[in-house]
This record gives C-alpha cells, structure tokens and sequence, in this order.
C-alpha cells in the first residue's frame, strides 16, 4: 500500500568541515590552567569566609584569607608536581611497549609525544601557580571577588528565610521604614569597602 504522505527530508545544505586549529601553545595552556585554579580557590576561600563567619562566628580577616590563597595555590602546585612525576613514569614505561593501544589507558610507545606534552603542561602549571601564590595583589584580588561572592551567598540565604515571614506593618513601621533602610544601606555599603580589624 502506497504512503499517501511521504516524508522528506530537508535539505541543509553540504557538510563542510571546519577549519583545523593550530594547537595550543605551552603558555595558553599554562594560562587556563591557572584560571581554572583561580575559579577552584575563590570557591574554596568563599566557603572558608561563610564558615568562618556564621559557623564560628569570627571576623573577616584580610590576611587569614589571603594566607588561604597562598596555601590552596601551593597545594595546587604540588598536586600539578606529582602529576608530572606520575605522566613521566607511564610515559618511560609506555616507551617500552610497542603495538595498539587496547584500552584508553594502555600507552604505548606512539603515545609519548602526547605524554610529554602533558608532563610539561602540569609541570609548568605548578611553576605558575607557585609564582601566582608570591603575587600580594595577585591574592588580595582573588579575596575581594570571594568576599564578594560570599555577601552575595549570605544576603541570598538571608532573602530565602525571610520569604513567608510575616512583618507586623504599621504606622511607626511606615515611618521608620526609609530611615532604616538607609542605615541598612549604609552597613552594607561599609562591609564591601573596608576590611573590619
């Protein structure tokens, strides 16, 4: 029986292919490394802010934080460092074997110039993330987009709990209201410039 309704297929057109890129270079590389870092350790100092102020109940400490930023970047660093050593032995031993690789992680001699391109990339990585753990200001900027995204974090939560919360509105309310708001404003607008002490 014929189909009364054939379905065609649209047309779109030849397939092309893209253009090949070049590969990326040593120091792009290196460079999104280090941006993924910085992304791993503002959220990491962030958290250290929340718990350190709500849970513990402490004041916000320039230095305690960028301290942290330190301490993180170091420990990136030498995460990068055993990285290297660990791609630099499956590399000598993947340079013994010959033949095709049978799983995703069964190296084989062909495999050592993409081996090496990682062993270098890691150990340049840590290279830079020490260098970027000396930065001072490299570190205070990194504080102050955590601090930020911590206020943030905090007045949201804020916001969340006091969704259902019902406010007795009355006339002193009413007039009070503005004058409070400024103060609230005011507060908030000295907690994101200056450190407290």
């Amino acid at each position: 029986m014929r189909r009364l309704f054939r379905s065609r297929r649209p047309f779109l057109g030849k397939y092309v292919a893209p253009a090949e890129l070049p590969e990326a270079s040593l120091d792009e590389l290196v460079d999104e490394g280090v941006m993924i870092a910085a992304a791993g350790v503002r959220l990491a100092v962030k958290n250290l802010m929340i718990i350190k102020s709500l849970r513990d109940g402490l004041d916000y400490d320039q230095e305690r934080y960028e301290a942290a930023v330190r301490e993180e970047l170091l420990n990136l660093a030498d995460e990068k460092d055993g990285d290297a050593a660990r791609i630099a032995s499956t590399r000598e031993a993947a340079s013994r074997r010959s033949g095709r690789p049978e799983r995703h992680n069964d190296y084989r001699s062909v495999d050592g110039a993409a081996l090496r391109r990682r062993e270098d990339v890691s150990r340049a990585l840590a290279a830079r993330l020490r260098e970027v753990s000396e930065d001072d200001a490299w570190a205070t900027g990194l504080v102050r987009d955590a601090r930020a995204s911590a206020l943030d974090e905090i007045a949201a939560s804020v916001r969340a709990s006091l969704i259902g919360t019902s406010i007795l509105v009355d006339e002193e309310y009413e007039r009070e209201r503005p004058q409070r708001l400024r103060l609230l404003s005011e507060d908030l607008f000295e907690l994101q410039t200056t450190p407290r002490d």
